[in-house]
C-alpha cells in the first residue's frame, strides 16, 4: 500500500454518515478490514481468531456508532484500539498464550509450487532467521513493524493508531528497522 495522506474532512464526513446510516459501515469495512485482519493475524497467529476479532470490532462500531463523538482522528484509529482491546480480552479469557510463528499464521495458505528446491530451502532458512531476529526485538518494535509490514498501514495511520505524531512514528519505524538490521547482521558474523 502506498503511503497516503489521511483526509480528516473525508473521515469526519464518513464518521457523521455512519452515525446516521448503519449501511455506511460497509464503506468503513471496505477501507479497513484487510489491514485490521493483517494486524490481528500477525498478533494472534490464528486465522479464525483474527477473523472473529475483526467481526467483533465492526460489530462494536455498529453498536457504538450512534453514541460516538468525533475526536478528530481517523475511524481506523478507533477500530485499531477496539481490535487491540478485543485481542487482549481474548488472551485473558481463553488463557491462551501467543507464540509468534509466521509458519502457523494461515493454515489454509498453499504456497506456490516452485521447481527449484535450492530456492525453497534458502527462503525457508531466511524466514527462520528473520523470525528469530524479530523475536529479539522489543514489543514496541514488533508492534510498529507489524503495523507497517503486516497491517500495511501508512506512517500517518501508524501515528494515529499509536497516538503519536507522524514524525515520531517515522522515527519509530526507522529505528525498529535499524535494530532489526543490526540483529540480522550480527547473526551472520
Amino acid at each position: 500500500m502506498a503511503e497516503q495522506k489521511i483526509d480528516l474532512e473525508q473521515e469526519k464526513a464518513l464518521f457523521m454518515q455512519i452515525k446516521s446510516d448503519p449501511q455506511a459501515i460497509g464503506l468503513v469495512y471496505d477501507r479497513h478490514a484487510g489491514q485490521l485482519y493483517g494486524y490481528l493475524l500477525k498478533r494472534c497467529g490464528h486465522k479464525e481468531t483474527a477473523e472473529d476479532l475483526v467481526a467483533q470490532s465492526f460489530m462494536k462500531l455498529l453498536q457504538s456508532a450512534p453514541n460516538l463523538e468525533w475526536q478528530g482522528v481517523p475511524i481506523g484509529a478507533w477500530l485499531y484500539r477496539v481490535a487491540s482491546n478485543a485481542l487482549a480480552d481474548h488472551w485473558r479469557s481463553s488463557a491462551v498464550r501467543k507464540q509468534t510463528s509466521l509458519d502457523d499464521e494461515d493454515e489454509g495458505w498453499d504456497p506456490p509450487s516452485l521447481d527449484d528446491p535450492a530456492w525453497s530451502a534458502e527462503m525457508s532458512l531466511e524466514g527462520d532467521r528473520l523470525r528469530a531476529a524479530i523475536d529479539k526485538l522489543s514489543r514496541r518494535d514488533q508492534e510498529v513493524l507489524t503495523l507497517k509490514f503486516y497491517g500495511e498501514y501508512a506512517t500517518e495511520e501508524i501515528a494515529s493508531q499509536l497516538g503519536i505524531s507522524n514524525n515520531h512514528a517515522a522515527v519509530l519505524i526507522y529505528r525498529s528497522l535499524g535494530r532489526l538490521r543490526k540483529i540480522l547482521t550480527q547473526a551472520t558474523k
